[in-house]
């Protein structure tokens, strides 16, 4: 088994999914919609808070602001290694496993 992310991960170009809001400090929070399907999405002008809102850390508002359809996973990684340094790493796998959460719960989507 190759260890992960494998070269075909590291080359995938991640491209947001969903709107953002940067907050203090350059912190992002996600807004991911509650109801997705246009069957349901009537109900959205009744809530109160229509997203899901999804807070990230100062690692993953890094990342998430330079995922713009052009960097790929590995070229995350060395901007996360170029900004953190050695206190983060493995900086592959845990760029990998940042997108593809994201892509798993609908926030990013591969490109």
């Amino acid at each position: 088994m190759p260890p992960f992310p494998d070269s075909e991960f590291l080359a995938l170009v991640p491209v947001r999914a969903v709107p953002f809001e940067t907050g203090e400090e350059g912190r992002v929070t996600l807004l991911r919609p509650k109801f997705v399907s246009s069957r349901w999405a009537w109900l959205h002008r009744f809530l109160k808070r229509p997203d899901f809102r999804v807070r990230l850390d100062e690692r993953g508002s890094t990342l998430w602001l330079a995922m713009d359809g052009v960097r790929s996973v590995g070229d995350l990684a060395a901007l996360a290694r170029e900004r953190f340094g050695e206190a983060g790493e493995p900086h592959e796998e845990r760029c990998g496993l940042f997108v593809q959460e994201l892509v798993r719960g609908g926030f990013a989507r591969p490109g």
